[in-house]
């Protein structure tokens, strides 16, 4: 772990987190500024947010430039909810919970991939055939 980042009691449902982390998990940095800046939900600005409050942190503390960077590690865990009541039929009131965040986000260093050397596969190796061999000898199935 290279840098962390994590924010706490933000208003939004750690399930509807989740669909933006998904998308950003073991990412590039740069590719997952760019998946962030066009997603669409609202939870895509507050991981925006809190990727690069993580990669200032990178570059201050370790020195890692950002393009060697990628998203090791990121969750949503649900925090406190908030109890509210609504209004129901026959004089009741019914319980609505407005649920909270926890988000952390660690970054790590990218593996550079070390060129193997090609692995040896053993093939099979079919017997030739020819017209004359094929036509002549069919055997039929249950044929004894």
């Amino acid at each position: 772990m290279i840098s962390q980042a994590s924010v706490k009691f933000i208003r939004i449902a750690p399930r509807k987190v989740r669909y933006v982390i998904d998308l950003i998990r073991k990412k590039s940095v740069r590719e997952a500024q760019a998946i962030l800046s066009g997603s669409p939900r609202r939870a895509g600005g507050i991981i925006s947010k809190l990727l690069n409050q993580a990669i200032d942190a990178a570059e201050k503390n370790s020195r890692r430039n950002a393009g060697e960077l990628y998203v090791s590690k990121v969750m949503a865990d649900g925090g406190p909810s908030m109890r509210r009541f609504r209004a129901a039929s026959m004089g009741r009131a019914s319980l609505i919970h407005k649920r909270t965040s926890h988000i952390v986000l660690e970054l790590d260093l990218l593996k550079k991939a070390v060129a193997a050397p090609p692995a040896i596969t053993a093939t099979k190796k079919e017997p030739k055939k020819t017209a004359a061999a094929g036509s002549k000898n069919k055997k039929l199935v249950g044929a004894k």
